[in-house]
C-alpha cells in the first residue's frame, strides 16, 4: 500500500529546499506588499510539484497540508489586516488546499492502479517459472517409466508368437512412442524460455536449411530449394535446426505425395529470411492468429496420429524469439502455406574475433535441386 511507503526517505535535499523556498515567499509576502499574493501561489504550486517527486503517506501529507494552510493563511491574514490585501483572498487558501487535496487523491489512486499492475505483473512471472518448473520436472520423471515400458512392449513383441498379442503390444509400443516425443517436446518448449541454455556462435542458415530439406527428402514429396544467399547470423545451431525441422514437419503433415515443399534463404538489409512454402491444405484465416499456441491445431478434426501434438509450431516460435527473430505466417485454404523466420545478420558478416571453425559452410551443392 501507498502508506508503507518512506517519507520523506530519498531526496531529501528537495524537501529542504522547499522549505527554504517556502519561507522565503512567506518573507516576501510580508516585506514585499507590492507582489500581493505571487508568493502565496509559489508555495502551493511548489507543494504540487514537490508532492510530484514522491506520494507521501497520508499522515505526512496531511500534516504539511495543515500546516502551509494555517501559515499562508496567517501571512494573508496579517497582510488584510494592515490594509495590503482585500478580505477576499483569504478564500484562496481553502481554494488551494482542495485542489491540492484533489490532486494528491488522483496521485494516490494513480500510484495504487501502479502496485496493483506490479503485484499482478509479479505472480503472473511467478506463476509462469513455476509453470515452466513443473513441466521440466514432471517430463524428466516421465522419461524413465516411459523408455522402461518402451522397453518391456519390445521385448514381448520380438517373443510373442500369437499375433493378437503382437498386435496389442504394437499399439501401446506406438502410443509410448508418441508419448515420449511429447515428452521430449515439452522439455525442448520449457528450454526455449531460458536464453542461459542457449549457445551462440555465428553459424550459417542457409546450412542448416539444406540440411534439413536433405533429412527430409526421403518423404514422398516434391522437395525444392528455393533461392538462396549466404546468410551469418548468431545462433545455437542445434535448436534452430529443431525449428526448421518442426516447420517442415508441419508442411508434410499438412500436404499429400505429390505436394510441393520448398524451402528457401534470403538476405534482405539486415535481415536473414528463411521461408518455408507448402502446397498443401491452408490455413483458415480465423486461425492464423492462434496457431502458435501451445496444443493449437488449425483443424482439430484432424487425426491425432497425423494432426501432431499442438506444440511444434509453439517450439517454433519460443526459439526464433529467443534469438531474437520473429516468425510469420501466410496461407490460403486449398493453396497452402508460407511460413518465414526472420533473423538478424551479423553485422559485416564474421565478428573479427570469431574463430573460422565457429562458422558454418554452406554446402557446395546447395544450388541443386533436392528430390
Amino acid at each position: 500500500m501507498v502508506d508503507r511507503g518512506p517519507w520523506p526517505n530519498r531526496d531529501r535535499w528537495i524537501f529542504v529546499a522547499w522549505v527554504v523556498f517556502s519561507i522565503l515567499n512567506l518573507a516576501a509576502m510580508v516585506l514585499i506588499p507590492a507582489w500581493e499574493t505571487v508568493p502565496f501561489h509559489f508555495i502551493w504550486v511548489s507543494l504540487t510539484i514537490l508532492y510530484g517527486f514522491q506520494v507521501w503517506r497520508t499522515r505526512p501529507t496531511a500534516l504539511v497540508l495543515i500546516v502551509v494552510m494555517l501559515t499562508t493563511g496567517l501571512f494573508i491574514a496579517m497582510d488584510i489586516r494592515s490594509g495590503e490585501q482585500s478580505l477576499d483572498e483569504i478564500t484562496e487558501v481553502p481554494l488551494m488546499a482542495a485542489m491540492f487535496a484533489a490532486m494528491v487523491w488522483h496521485a494516490r489512486r494513480r500510484m495504487s492502479a501502479m502496485e496493483e499492475t506490479e503485484r499482478i505483473s509479479d505472480e503472473n512471472l511467478r506463476l509462469l517459472e513455476r509453470e515452466r518448473t513443473f513441466v521440466q520436472d514432471a517430463s524428466h520423471e516421465l522419461r524413465t517409466p516411459i523408455t522402461v515400458g518402451l522397453g518391456h512392449a519390445e521385448l514381448i513383441q520380438r517373443q510373442t508368437t500369437d499375433p493378437t498379442v503382437a498386435e496389442d503390444v504394437a499399439v501401446i509400443a506406438d502410443e509410448l512412442m508418441r508419448l515420449r516425443r511429447l515428452v521430449d517436446r515439452l522439455l525442448l518448449l520449457a528450454g526455449t524460455e531460458d536464453p542461459e541454455l542457449l549457445h551462440l556462435r555465428p553459424v550459417d542458415v542457409e546450412g542448416i536449411a539444406v540440411g534439413s530439406l536433405r533429412r527430409w527428402a526421403a518423404t514422398p514429396r516434391k522437395w525444392v530449394l528455393g533461392m538462396t544467399d549466404e546468410a551469418i547470423v548468431m545462433a545455437d545451431a542445434e535448436r534452430l535446426q529443431v525449428a526448421f525441422d518442426a516447420l517442415i514437419e508441419n508442411a508434410i503433415q499438412h500436404t499429400h505425395e505429390g505436394a510441393t515443399i520448398e524451402v528457401g534463404v534470403r538476405r534482405r538489409n539486415d535481415t536473414a529470411m528463411i521461408s518455408f512454402r507448402d502446397t498443401g491444405t491452408g490455413i483458415p484465416e480465423e486461425d492464423l492468429h492462434r496457431i502458435f499456441d501451445r496444443f493449437a491445431r488449425a483443424d482439430p478434426g484432424r487425426s491425432r496420429h497425423t494432426g501432431g501434438f499442438g506444440l511444434g509450431l509453439s517450439i517454433v516460435r519460443s526459439i526464433v524469439e529467443a534469438h531474437g527473430g520473429t516468425v510469420h505466417v501466410e496461407s490460403r485454404v486449398g493453396q497452402g502455406t508460407t511460413f518465414r523466420i526472420d533473423l538478424p545478420l551479423v553485422v559485416r558478416g564474421v565478428p573479427p574475433d570469431a574463430p573460422p571453425h565457429d562458422v558454418v559452410l554452406i554446402d557446395e551443392d546447395a544450388h541443386d535441386r533436392v528430390g
